[in-house]
């Protein structure tokens, strides 16, 4: 089993500098050979392979104009070849967009695939030596590679990826159905008992502050210390949004994971409902992030994340006869069912309909079910 580690590193002003040039080393051979992939598919039809642009990095390290990529890590540039030709495979099987130039602002990261290992309390990388680290607990297996991160805040962190041994688990727990919302994040209901967690809107805590800080940021003069000094200002910020976020939902999950054997959601299609009116509050409830730290979560620990197709109308189904409400709206936080009278609550009903479906009592249909494990 692979896991991965993320921990906080301390660079001096040396390994800073050298740190530097990798990153810019990396990015200008993903630049060059993107440039020239592109220019050779325009001219025959064919683009260059791993292999194909392997052999002409050795080549180019040997032309005199560039002799400096020489002082990079030979690994990291290799890795960031290999990573090129997965961003065009992933674009040609119509898993991600068209590979983009990349910018020397902004986040940079170069990953390290071998000669890696944990020494006197810190990361020993190539041609960097041993780096102060903060790490949390002991890593019990063979190192694999390490991503290094530089935010644009200016923090430093490495990614460290290892191989452990398989632990067989027979987890224990509930089976519960979980509807998502945005004025409820979550509404749980594990066959007994319903309850819901509101979301933190982390985003809409901080506009204000942020608001202040960009238009300060619009200011300032291009190309100045003050406006370098504000963009980290706004930066930092955002950065605080996002790991108050993060660290709501790892705890939010964690909880999940472990009071449940089998979670239930619905496979919701986050990105088209970030191009809706309600697109800010989609993003800043982290809907798809959830999902994510769930299905892992309980792939770990022998759970399951069972996902039902997007347009299972649970909202609308009577949890107890089954009768489906056509005339409901977003409007609609309760309704009555016409048939048998019951009361219901919007996202109980939905939470109590996504359980019934795990106990299979609910068959055929648009029920397409897919599960992550």
């Amino acid at each position: 089993m692979l896991k991965v580690l993320k921990v906080r590193i301390y660079p001096n002003k040396e390994q800073q500098i050298t740190l530097a040039q990798n990153f810019g080393c990396c990015r200008f051979v993903w630049n060059y050979y993107l440039n020239k992939t592109n220019t050779q598919y325009e001219q025959t039809g064919k683009g260059l392979s791993y292999c194909d642009m392997a052999k002409d990095l050795t080549q180019l390290k040997k032309v005199k104009e560039y002799a400096w990529l020489k002082e990079a890590s030979s690994s990291a540039l290799q890795q960031s070849l290999k990573n090129l030709e997965a961003a065009f495979k992933n674009f040609f099987e119509d898993r991600a967009r068209f590979p983009k130039f990349k910018s020397k602002h902004g986040k940079k990261s170069l990953r390290y695939p071998a000669s890696c290992s944990l020494k006197d309390k810190g990361v020993k990388l190539p041609k960097l030596g041993i780096i102060k680290a903060v790490i949390p607990k002991n890593i019990d297996g063979k190192i694999k590679s390490v991503t290094v991160t530089n935010t644009s805040t200016g923090k430093y962190y490495a990614s460290i990826l290892f191989e452990t041994k398989d632990v067989p688990t027979n987890k224990g727990g509930k089976i519960s159905g979980i509807d998502l919302g945005l004025t409820k994040l979550v509404t749980v209901f594990d066959g007994e008992n319903c309850y819901k967690v509101d979301p933190i809107k982390t985003t809409k805590r901080y506009a204000k502050i942020l608001g202040r800080r960009q238009r300060s940021l619009s200011r300032k003069k291009r190309g100045s210390n003050n406006r370098r000094k504000q963009v980290k200002r706004v930066a930092k910020y955002h950065e605080k949004i996002t790991n108050k976020r993060q660290d709501f939902l790892h705890k939010l999950s964690r909880k999940l994971v472990d009071e449940n054997q089998v979670i239930v959601v619905k496979n919701l299609c986050v990105k088209g409902l970030a191009d809706t009116k309600f697109a800010k509050s989609v993003l800043d409830t982290g809907f798809g992030i959830l999902v994510n730290f769930l299905n892992y979560k309980l792939d770990r620990e022998g759970g399951k994340l069972v996902e039902i197709d997007r347009f299972f109308p649970s909202t609308r189904l009577c949890n107890c006869c089954k009768f489906k409400n056509d005339s409901l709206t977003l409007e609609n936080c309760e309704w009555d069912c016409l048939e048998c009278g019951t009361h219901h609550d919007r996202d109980e009903n939905a939470a109590k309909k996504c359980d019934s479906f795990s106990q299979n009592r609910e068959i055929g249909g648009r029920l397409a079910v897919s599960s992550n494990q």
